[in-house]
């Protein structure tokens, strides 16, 4: 009896180890290869932005996950692997896109364009027929070479399929195929920020995140691999009693944005249209909150798909030009170089000075736009008509080093540290040259760099009474088990409210009465100012004059700004201004903004809201 009940204790204690401390390892091996790849294949993380729906903040997920078919093959279940080659083609097609304009051009390099117009379109069908029969020999071939391993136990075919060639494939019902689902990164919305979100690599071992968010948070996003630990014997079978464990995964944290789906939307479309029908290099736009430092837009064009990221030209679209592509701004620059002359107590809106159209430092001259000369001008006329002379008159007054102190304290020159990756400092150091000529040209945007971020940032400082926010675009993280959110933070002071009030008045004067009139909204006071800067050459110097940059940057409405807005558009062929390229995508977008926030008109009697 003794014996039974030590053995009856015994058999109780394993089965409570069995059961309880260890249920964990043995439920994940019983239940199933795919419920066992959930409990240990963690799932990644989406992204949400936020959008207004009938006066209400949802959140919309812009990067989310898919669940798709992958085809293997057990090649020594195939039954005839030519057939089954050639049936697989018929259903799945190629495995890879052709560059079709690229393939064209090789193919008939050799045709002059004085070649009778029959003759050529005798030899085009005939070249296309050959190369596609080619095409499909290859790819036939390759899936062959794959199925034709008698002792191979597994072969993948295709990392995903659709479900139109799942079902199509499922009712041929071929001996030694097999499928098994497969999470991808799945993009509802197309063209749209995929330099924001960047991509996740379906060629990298681990499936890691690249550039933008997928590569800033991918530890976050990815979560943690469940795992488990197991004694076998000899021959590779579980031990019973050995020491076994499971862990389960930790799926992946959701990124809330600052984005606005609507404001992004339309913020694309419109820097998008204005590249093309400009003929544009490139073009970037930037919506901020003044008051919170959150973007509520960021978008350039030419832009990627992420889910066909591989599909890219050039590796360099695969930068966020809003962080990455530093630039000499041009005018826009004034506005803070009039930021800090009025702080400093050196000038007022109305101080007037001489124009003589040039201004000498020793056997340099720097001349104004297009050699005009002005005569007495005040400082609000310096902004409205963008005068070189002026704003170096401005810095004279507060001198070189006080300039330049104002330039740090508007941050410029360091990195914001957002989190998309890879950010530029832009470059100030022409600042600290001892020839006053070096801030002379800083005064109107040349000789210095900086990112469309920290221009549209700082000129937010001016929107917000003197206060820089930084900028942000991660509002919130959901773990599975807490939240962590972000709130704004005020990084400085670099002019007073008073100033900012003052510049902003200014500014409002310069959409009205200076030069660029096309960035007004009907029914709203907006303050701004355009650029047109040159584009530097690799070697030094610069390009021709037809090769610009062209930019604008303002908010609205004046008095309680809802945005600001910086535009920025690369060697248009079309448009060789400022005020033709980037002030009407900012009008557009601008106008968009005041409208779905349903903000009322600060400019009621605007002879525009009549027309």
């Amino acid at each position: 009896m003794i014996l039974f009940l030590v053995f009856a204790v015994v058999i109780v204690l394993r089965l409570f180890t069995l059961q309880v401390l260890r249920g964990g390892f043995y439920g994940a091996l019983a239940s199933g290869q795919h419920e066992l790849y959930k409990k240990l294949f963690p799932e990644r993380g989406s992204i949400f932005v936020q959008e207004k729906v009938a006066g209400q903040e949802v959140l919309y997920p812009l990067v989310a996950n898919q669940t798709q078919k992958m085809l293997y093959a057990i090649p020594r279940d195939v039954e005839g692997a030519s057939s089954t080659a050639q049936t697989l083609f018929e259903v799945l097609g190629y495995s890879k896109d052709f560059d079709l304009p690229k393939i064209e051009a090789e193919l008939f390099a050799d045709i002059s364009s004085g070649t009778d117009s029959q003759l050529v379109a005798e030899i085009k069908e005939k070249r296309w027929a050959l190369f596609w029969e080619e095409q499909k020999r290859a790819e036939i071939e390759s899936i062959y070479n794959k199925l034709n391993k008698p002792d191979d136990p597994y072969e993948p075919l295709r990392p995903r399929i659709t479900n139109a060639q799942y079902e199509a494939l499922s009712k041929l019902d071929i001996k030694g195929l097999g499928y098994q689902d497969r999470e991808w990164r799945y993009y509802p919305e197309k063209s749209i920020g995929g330099q924001i979100f960047g991509y996740v690599s379906a060629d990298s071992d681990d499936g890691g995140g690249k550039y933008g968010l997928e590569g800033y948070f991918d530890d976050i996003l990815r979560g943690k691999l469940g795992e488990i630990h197991s004694e076998r014997d000899a021959f590779g079978n579980l031990i019973a009693i050995g020491d076994n464990s499971f862990e389960p995964k930790e799926d992946g944290a959701d990124l809330v944005l600052t984005l606005d789906r609507a404001i992004q939307y339309k913020a694309c479309a419109e820097i998008k249209a204005m590249v093309e029908s400009s003929v544009a290099k490139q073009g970037t736009v930037v919506v901020l909150n003044p008051k919170t430092g959150a973007i509520l837009a960021m978008c350039s064009w030419p832009d990627y798909s992420p889910e066909e990221y591989y599909k890219a030209d050039d590796i360099n679209v695969f930068n966020n030009p809003a962080l990455f592509a530093s630039y000499e701004p041009g005018s826009i620059f004034k506005t803070i170089t009039m930021a800090a002359a009025l702080d400093a107590g050196k000038v007022e809106p109305e101080t007037a000075y001489i124009d003589t159209g040039m201004v000498a430092f020793g056997k340099d001259i720097i001349r104004n736009f297009a050699d005009l000369t002005y005569g007495k001008m005040t400082m609000t006329q310096v902004l409205e008509f963008s005068i070189n002379t002026g704003v170096i008159f401005a810095m004279r007054q507060m001198t070189p080093p006080v300039f330049a102190e104002y330039v740090i304290k508007f941050h410029f020159g360091k990195p914001f540290g957002i989190e998309l990756g890879k950010e530029m400092s832009g470059d100030i150091r022409n600042l600290d040259q001892k020839a006053e000529i070096y801030s002379a040209t800083a005064t109107f945007g040349q000789g210095i760099t900086v990112t469309p971020l920290q221009m549209a940032a700082a000129v937010g400082a001016i929107a917000n009474g003197g206060k820089l926010m930084k900028p942000y675009i991660v509002s919130r993280i959901v773990y599975p088990d807490r939240v962590e959110d972000f709130p704004p933070q005020e990084i400085g002071q670099p002019i007073s409210a008073v100033s900012a009030a003052k510049l902003a008045g200014m500014m409002v004067s310069v959409t009205e009465n200076g030069h660029a009139k096309k960035a007004q909204i009907p029914g709203y006071h907006v303050a701004g100012k355009t650029g047109t800067a040159q584009v530097p050459k690799s070697g030094g110097g610069y390009k021709s004059e037809d090769s610009i940059i062209g930019s604008f940057v303002g908010f609205a409405p004046f008095a309680n700004p809802a945005f600001v807005m910086l535009v920025r558009v690369d060697e248009p062929v079309h448009g060789k201004v400022g005020e033709a390229v980037a002030a009407p995508v900012f009008k557009n977008v601008g106008q968009f903004i005041l409208q779905y926030y349903n903000i009322p008109y600060d400019r009621p009697d605007d002879p525009a809201l009549k027309k």
